[in-house]
């Protein structure tokens, strides 16, 4: 047995088969059919295309705005990047040490590298909440996260060996809808 291809891309045995079967069902050239090449060239030109909008995909805000605005903060008050502030933004946001996620806490150890926790942004409801991720124990107010927990202005947040005090900056009165 041995596998050819046809001109329009189609495979077949050509011991079983003087011509391609597949086209000759179809009156001779298939318009229907694309060879895998022109498919892999298609695929690689709609990547290529996708990169060249900077790989990310828009939110809604980020559209609307041309920017992605801020909706509250992180400020770190124990661990080792004691000091620092992080950005919350509208959606999910992935904390971890790695640099792919939305927040980095690179200094401690003790935090996962990837989605250790979230804080979700609900713009329609004006809601923060704290998620639970893949990473050891997270804490609101010193009580251990086991399902998604609605965030206050102030509260206190605790995963790896730091703490957090959660500012929220989008309230009822400041929104940017």
């Amino acid at each position: 047995m041995a596998i050819v291809q046809c001109e329009n891309g189609h495979y077949y045995d050509d011991e079983k088969y003087a011509s391609c079967p597949h086209c000759e069902e179809q009156g001779g050239e298939d318009d229907l059919t694309m060879s895998f090449v022109d498919e892999e060239e298609r695929v690689i030109d709609k990547l290529a295309a996708m990169v060249e909008v900077d790989e990310k995909t828009v939110g809604f805000f980020q559209e609307r705005m041309k920017a992605d605005p801020v909706v509250g903060w992180l400020v770190c008050t124990e661990g080792p990047e004691r000091g620092r502030d992080y950005r919350i933004r509208t959606g999910r946001n992935f904390l971890g040490r790695s640099s792919r996620m939305d927040i980095n806490i690179v200094d401690d150890p003790a935090v996962t590298r990837d989605k250790h926790c979230s804080i979700v942004f609900d713009p329609m409801h004006t809601e923060f909440t704290l998620v639970p991720g893949e990473g050891s124990n997270t804490y609101l107010k010193e009580r251990i996260v086991t399902a998604p927990k609605k965030l206050k202005d102030g509260d206190v947040i605790g995963f790896g060996d730091s703490k957090f005090v959660f500012v929220a900056f989008c309230k009822k009165e400041r929104v940017w809808l």
